[in-house]
């Protein structure tokens, strides 16, 4: 009986070595395919933290390039020439919506226009004529009339005015009609803040230089508020022509800074710096032409135009003239 006794508690020993070696093995393996599942996991959470880390690199290098440059057909379709009688210049063009419906107002330097003032000092209806590309391939052209609807004199004032058009006609290319001219209607100026940018500052200059569309020179910040006969101006190097008056000044980023209003030589040009325009654009009410968070009067009338003596106008011309007493 005890020999019984004996060989069944054995046995019952042995069963459990039996069993706890099989169960340490399945428990070791359990361990080891988890292990193998966590470093199969832990691989994967790696790659896709290189991958966040390519794409992060990815988006900030596509910001750079965002926040640095814009596209020049942007300019170019923020830009238009401004007939006035037998002369022209350029002009920069600002949407929004007025009462409900959809404006366009343009920017230019006023003695563009002076031209148009009448005996009675209204204005007669000045052309806004621009040009459509799409890859450098022509798509149209289209004139515009419009209103002068605020003036400041090119001698006494900011040499600044402010257009508001009334009608449209576009003439698509016959050899291209796969396009429609929309981007008139909807393209528009960002102005910069007041903020007076450092001399080096590389920019933009736009316009319609000797009447050709769309012209585009680069240059740089010459220098700031300087002082030429008796007026005010910031300084570039762009180039600008007979034609380039009140074309749009930009950063790389396509704020635009101000308007070019004077020319004296190649690579030495003048504009009215947009902390200038804003002043004279709040002290006229005008300020919502120029910034969409301004809310336009809801009677709105035009601007009482100033009354200046008709004088002549300064002309932006080649080659340019003597440079006299204590002027740059």
């Amino acid at each position: 009986m005890q020999r019984i006794y004996n060989w069944l508690v054995i046995s019952f020993l042995c069963f459990l070595t039996v069993n706890f070696y099989n169960s340490r093995n399945d428990l070791s393996e359990v361990v080891h395919n988890r292990f193998g599942d966590y470093c199969a996991v832990s691989n994967v959470l790696q790659d896709l933290s290189k991958s966040d880390i390519k794409i992060k690199d990815r988006l900030t290098n596509l910001e750079l390039i965002t926040n640095r440059t814009v596209p020049y057909s942007y300019l170019q379709n923020i830009s238009v020439k401004v007939v006035a009688g037998s002369g022209s210049g350029s002009g920069v063009l600002f949407n929004r919506e007025v009462e409900g419906e959809w404006k366009t107002f343009v920017w230019t330097a006023g003695h563009v226009v002076s031209r148009l003032r009448k005996v009675d000092e209204t204005f007669k209806n000045a052309t806004v004529k621009y040009e459509r590309r799409v890859n450098g391939e022509l798509v149209g052209v289209g004139n515009a009339e419009a209103k002068v609807i605020a003036y400041s004199c090119p001698h006494t004032g900011e040499d600044l005015a402010l257009l508001e058009v009334i009608k449209t006609t576009f003439f698509p290319n016959p050899a291209n009609l796969n396009y429609a001219d929309t981007s008139f209607f909807f393209s528009s100026a960002d102005f910069a803040d007041d903020e007076i940018k450092e001399v080096g500052t590389e920019i933009i200059h736009v316009g319609s230089a000797a009447g050709f569309y769309n012209s585009v020179s680069l240059g740089v910040v010459s220098q700031t508020d300087r002082e030429y006969r008796g007026k005010k101006y910031d300084q570039t190097s762009t180039m600008a022509y007979p034609g380039s008056s009140g074309g749009g000044v930009y950063t790389t980023d396509g704020k635009c800074i101000g308007l070019v209003t004077l020319g004296v030589g190649p690579g030495l040009n003048f504009y009215v710096p947009v902390r200038r325009m804003r002043a004279w654009a709040k002290k006229e009410g005008i300020e919502w032409a120029m910034d969409q968070s301004v809310p336009v009067p809801l009677s709105r009338t035009p601007t009482e135009l100033e009354m200046a003596p008709m004088e002549a106008e300064i002309i932006i011309s080649l080659p340019p003239p003597p440079v006299l007493g204590n002027n740059p």
